[in-house]
């Protein structure tokens, strides 16, 4: 069968095609286009196919979106984008198309990788039943926050998409409660996508060096001027050549791993949290140091418990597009067992 997938995100869109059966699959074309740069999905899978002059027919696609997906029609957050399934099944000629939350793709990707794209931030307890599925969460920052849910039922995993990014940011100490106060002057709802996302980093920065009158590097300034400032800042966070850069990312940190912790509480029980989004893998000799772990425990009560939970940072970008080619794949055999 032929299958086309994409992991369709804010700054860039993913697509892949591949040949594949049951028992294996080969990969025919895959490439990276800036979001920004189309009108519309369908536009992008155009130019897709003809730079890869793709012509055969393509028997099963699904995409991840960034986005609430609802009746086949999904939204893109961070982009000027409806994609509806049905549009998509007519315009490319695909009998079977499924659209997906980005962080549904996330989930079933999981399943996909290896043990070696994945970095223990903490081990957890292990089941001593080697049939044992465990039930876990993601969350991941990139361009947005997204959240999700799998779990083991009827003999598969299921992933539940959530908008959890939306909700709203709470404060875990005086730091941040001063944070919060300074941005409810600007926004009428402040949401953890507000600082778990890469124009949350710049956000960080910002109140820190107003707020709080921390002193800003000029070289930093304009480095930012011609660049992605949360690409600066955690590149100087790492080198440790900036003091606000570090403080800012430290910051970051603190409130992801709460965030993190928060989420776990709210599917409770669970066995594992994934820690996804391209933030993450950029930062990973920061956050797999004390702080977010400190954060993510620290939950009163509950903290022994959240002691007991796995984390894992996924190191592999593609998980995305590898769950929507999964999942493309899984419609198709479904379908022809009917």
């Amino acid at each position: 069968m032929k299958i086309l997938a994409g992991d369709i995100g804010g700054t860039n869109t993913r697509l892949i095609y591949a040949d594949a059966d049951t028992s294996n699959q080969q990969i025919q074309a895959e490439k990276y286009y800036p979001s920004s740069e189309y009108s519309s999905l369908l536009a992008v899978i155009e130019r897709f196919y003809a730079e890869h002059h793709i012509d055969a027919g393509v028997d099963a696609a699904c995409f991840a979106i960034a986005g609430p997906v609802k009746a086949g029609i999904a939204t893109v957050t961070n982009l000027p984008w409806i994609v509806s399934e049905r549009e998509l099944s007519n315009h490319l000629d695909i009998p079977l198309v499924k659209i997906i939350n980005d962080f549904t793709g996330v989930t079933y990707g999981i399943s996909e990788l290896n043990d070696t794209d994945f970095l223990i931030m903490q081990q957890g307890l292990l089941s001593d039943d080697s049939s044992y599925k465990p039930d876990a969460a993601v969350i991941g920052a990139g361009t947005g926050l997204g959240v999700s849910h799998r779990a083991w039922i009827n003999g598969h995993y299921q992933a539940f998409s959530s908008e959890a990014g939306h909700a709203g940011f709470a404060p875990e100490n005086e730091l941040q409660c001063k944070l919060l106060s300074w941005l409810q002057k600007k926004y009428t709802h402040v949401s953890l996508e507000t600082l778990l996302s890469g124009k949350g980093l710049y956000t960080i920065y910002t109140f820190l060096h107003e707020a709080c009158e921390l002193p800003e590097s000029a070289a930093i300034n304009h480095a930012m001027q011609n660049a992605d400032p949360a690409r600066i800042i955690t590149a100087s966070a790492l080198s440790g050549t900036d003091d606000l850069c570090s403080r800012t990312v430290g910051c970051f940190v603190d409130i992801y791993g709460a965030a993190a912790g928060n989420v776990a509480l709210h599917y409770f029980p669970i066995d594992e949290i994934y820690i996804a989004g391209g933030i993450a893998s950029k930062i990973r000799q920061i956050l797999s140091g004390p702080r977010f772990i400190n954060a993510f425990v620290n939950k009163g009560p509950m903290t022994s418990n959240m002691e007991k939970i796995t984390v894992k940072l996924i190191t592999q970008e593609k998980v995305g597009l590898y769950g929507a080619l999964s999942t493309a794949r899984s419609i198709h055999t479904a379908y022809n067992k009917e």
